[in-house]
């Protein structure tokens, strides 16, 4: 192993403000629902990729799939 740099913060890639998602707790901390999960549909899906888009990601993540399938 190589040697441990102190005080260096690898910066992120994006800007993504992670105090949003602080109130329900971890994503891996929920159980898995009871329901057979569907596929996002192609307006969904436009969704997702448009939050990635504005927070400077070149594709979705887990949390931009969630919060597109959440919306009506």
């Amino acid at each position: 192993m190589g040697a441990i740099r102190k005080g260096v913060v690898k910066k992120r890639r994006d800007n993504t403000d992670f105090t949003e998602y602080a109130e329900g707790g971890q994503v891996w901390d929920t159980p898995n629902p009871k329901a057979k999960s569907k596929p996002l549909t192609p307006g969904k899906k436009a969704s997702a990729k448009a939050a990635a888009k504005a927070a400077g990601r070149p594709y979705p993540n887990l949390i931009d799939n969630m919060r597109a399938a959440r919306k009506k």
